[in-house]
């Protein structure tokens, strides 16, 4: 019982701290493109969609008028959370652009400070942006569960030593 509460210890942090790189991940285009990239709107504005993910208020797939700018996209999806890394911004192209480039990585701190829009990219129809959380924040919050772990097994402790 002793050893399998040994293992418990030692694999646990793994799993909580377990973290999958982006970076790592190969761009596939061997996949089908959405056949649909603009809209209409009742009053005839152009639309198109976008996905936002990661650490947001709103994310998930956004029905967006053409030309929307990156910081009125972020407004839409309700901006981000506390914690999120806004200077590793990605955003992933459905179709390569007539730069040929697929993915960008974004700075948005740098737009906070300035306020200078010239570095903007163009969004998109169904370009994806991942916002991330810092890996500080992430920890923080996962601190709660590690001492909510470890008050189990001091419980579990005492009561064996009771007996």
């Amino acid at each position: 019982m002793q050893v399998r509460l040994i293992k418990i210890i030692i694999i646990f942090p793994f799993l909580i701290f377990a973290q999958t790189n982006i970076d790592s991940y190969d761009v596939n285009t061997n996949y089908q493109l959405s056949s649909e990239r603009y809209f209409s709107n009742k009053n005839g504005q152009i639309m198109m969609k976008v996905n936002v993910w990661g650490h947001v208020e709103a994310p998930g797939g956004h029905l967006v008028y053409d030309g929307i700018d990156f910081a009125s996209l972020i407004s839409i999806v309700g901006g981000p959370k506390p914690g999120a890394n806004l200077k590793k911004i990605r955003l992933y192209r459905e179709m390569p652009d007539q730069n040929g480039k697929i993915v960008y990585n974004i700075d948005f701190d740098e737009f906070i400070k300035s306020g200078d829009r010239a570095n903007f990219i163009k969004i998109n129809p169904n370009d994806t942006i991942l916002i991330p959380q810092k890996l500080s924040n992430s920890i923080l919050k996962q601190i709660g569960t590690v001492n909510t772990f470890f008050s189990l097994i001091m419980i579990y402790l005492q009561i064996k030593t009771s007996d």
